[in-house]
């Protein structure tokens, strides 16, 4: 029984206990939602949590209305100014100069501290320190975007020219959005693996290198500019011309060079001069150039070089009927119609020879030049037609009274006695050399 009525009085004692640690604890509670209510939603001397943290004003002037206004803790007077550079000795410029003061002058710690640090006190590094601690190498104080970043990745491995330079960062550097430059090859198929595949030109089954500036510009992945191998040069029509034209079916190694291997329809087709049907040689270049397939040079044999009037005529004004072999080369074989026009002199007539190339040359056939037995080079009879003389076709042996009868007169009153007056030229060239008096 006594061990009951001690139980009994415990129990009784007990409960005041219990009630007085539940308001002990719903007090306690209520103090700290208090505390955090007001250290939340209450601002700190009126100041606003939205600008940042408040500013340590250890060294600052007791002074507020320097700076502040009466209405509120957050709004700084209109006729503020603070010159930084004088009362610090540190100028801000640039972007610096309108930034807030609680970017850098914050409770985080002394604003010298991390000045220090130089740029990375204030900005954090987005490059994982891979371009360096030197901010200004690629940035200024006017804008975070980088200047002159062209200029400055000529000192790379691989300067941007042409089509690169317009190219954005990521397409070569997956992680410039995040600031992360790492990992870029210089190599062509690094980037251009996919233009390499899929090219009109079965790169991969030609086995092209995949070295794209052998044959590609910066400036432009079309036209590919390939250096042909010396021994078959692209010049003139060969030039600039689709891959395809030639090699065909995407075949680029052990084609033929010769000209025939493209231009047999060129040469069947040619109808001035047939080509086929006179056997003409089909190494091309004989008588063609790149420049164009007409107006074909033909070295003609040594024989019978085409000079002056007989260059540059077509082929077929003396090769007539298609023949172009066997054909004679004495001047009469063309020129007969003209022999046999001719009126001054009468070629037929005086029985000329049809060996033109006695009088004539091939610049022109009226400057021929015959060599005259009896001299006419000097005096009158220099450039005197034929006819003036040869008035028949008979092949006389001339003497000088044969035309000159007409001052026989005077001459034998002048010539009584020179050598027994006979009238032969002989004699008369004598005393008249150049047919003068």
């Amino acid at each position: 029984m006594q061990s009951l009525s001690m139980h009994s009085g415990d129990s009784d004692s007990g409960q005041p206990r219990a009630k007085w640690r539940r308001w002990t604890k719903v007090l306690a509670v209520a103090t700290f939602v208090l505390w955090v209510a007001c250290d939340s939603l209450v601002p700190v001397q009126g100041w606003d949590d939205s600008l940042g943290p408040v500013i340590p004003h250890d060294t600052f002037p007791a002074n507020c209305s320097l700076c502040h206004t009466g209405g509120n803790w957050q709004t700084m007077r209109q006729d503020f100014a603070f010159d930084h550079a004088k009362e610090t000795g540190v100028p801000l410029e640039g972007a610096h100069k309108g930034a807030a003061c609680l970017l850098c002058h914050n409770d985080r710690g002394p604003v010298a501290q991390f000045a220090a640090q130089g740029c990375a006190g204030c900005h954090s590094d987005p490059h994982r320190g891979q371009l360096g601690r030197n901010c200004t190498d690629c940035h200024d104080q006017r804008t975070w975007r980088p200047s002159e970043v062209i200029a400055k990745h000529d000192r790379t491995r691989l300067p941007l020219v042409g089509a690169h330079a317009s190219t954005a960062c990521f397409r070569c550097h997956p992680g410039a959005q995040v600031g992360n430059f790492s990992g870029a090859s210089p190599d062509c198929d690094r980037c251009h693996a996919g233009e390499f595949s899929r090219s009109s030109y079965d790169h991969v089954a030609a086995g092209f290198t995949s070295d794209c500036q052998r044959c590609h510009r910066p400036v432009g992945w079309i036209p590919a500019q390939f250096s042909h191998p010396q021994s078959f040069p692209l010049t003139f029509g060969h030039g600039n011309r689709a891959c395809t034209e030639c090699h065909l079916a995407g075949v680029y190694t052990g084609l033929s060079t010769t000209c025939s291997s493209c231009h047999t329809d060129d040469y069947i087709a040619t109808r001035n001069p047939p080509h086929a049907a006179n056997n003409f040689s089909t190494n091309c270049a004989s008588c063609h150039n790149t420049r164009g397939w007409g107006g074909g040079n033909f070295q003609h044999t040594p024989t019978f070089p085409l000079t002056n009037g007989h260059a540059g005529r077509a082929c077929t004004a003396c090769h007539t009927g298609g023949v172009f072999s066997g054909l004679s080369t004495t001047c009469s074989s063309c020129h007969l119609d003209t022999y046999q026009a001719t009126r001054n002199p009468n070629h037929v007539t005086y029985n000329f020879p049809t060996s033109c190339e006695q009088c004539h040359t091939t610049r022109a056939w009226g400057d021929g030049t015959f060599t005259h037995a009896f001299p006419i080079t000097t005096g009158a009879h220099r450039n005197m037609a034929c006819v003036n003389c040869h008035t028949t076709s008979i092949g006389t042996q001339f003497e000088c009274i044969q035309c000159h009868t007409h001052r026989q007169s005077a001459m034998a009153s002048v010539h009584n006695g020179v050598g027994g007056y006979q009238w032969l030229s002989s004699r008369c060239y004598a005393c008249h050399p150049n047919g003068r008096g």
